[in-house]
């Protein structure tokens, strides 16, 4: 791939990945310079990744880096809680609880039903752009989505279950 063709692909590709940032960093800045450095690591790599998987190197390393921003952070925000927050804290457990279960179950997906299942959800993406985006056909992001969400409803209720078990043991 040369630069001619580095820069199309940061045309056309920039917004997408820009609002997927966005959408996850909820900061127009850090997802200014989180897409940034997406691109600057597609840049230095982007002769060793095949142009049929340079829209899903894209999102994974995206996603990656959102994913490294917000651990940091959330590290120093624990550092820093004040004690007057404390209540507020614990009035949102409840629905932390439920992100937490989903969250913990997709990192037990493949990387690519991962991919899909935010392609779908998280960017709103049609089946038809999903495949345009994986260059593939719409009847394999059917079947490969039908997969991934048939696997993370059942790692999501064995977690669920296991949950129940450990509050009906304390209790």
């Amino acid at each position: 791939m040369d630069c001619d063709k580095f820069e199309v692909i940061l045309r056309k590709e920039n917004k997408k990945i820009f609002n997927y940032l966005l959408k996850h960093l909820r900061n127009r800045e850090d997802a200014e310079d989180i897409l940034q450095e997406t691109f600057i690591a597609f840049y230095k790599k982007m002769k060793n990744i095949d142009e049929s998987f340079h829209i899903a190197y894209l999102f994974r390393t995206a996603h990656n880096k959102a994913l490294n921003l917000i651990k940091s952070r959330k590290k120093k925000e624990k550092m820093t809680i004040p004690f007057e927050n404390m209540d507020h804290l614990e009035d949102q457990h409840s629905e932390k609880k439920e992100n937490v279960i989903v969250k913990e179950a997709l990192k037990k997906l493949k990387p690519e039903q991962i991919l899909l299942i935010e392609l779908q959800f998280y960017q709103q993406m049609s089946y038809k752009e999903i495949a345009l985006v994986l260059e593939t056909t719409v009847s394999a992001v059917d079947s490969k989505l039908v997969r991934a969400k048939k696997k993370l409803k059942k790692i999501i209720e064995k977690k669920k279950i296991v949950q129940e078990k450990r509050q009906e043991t304390v209790v």
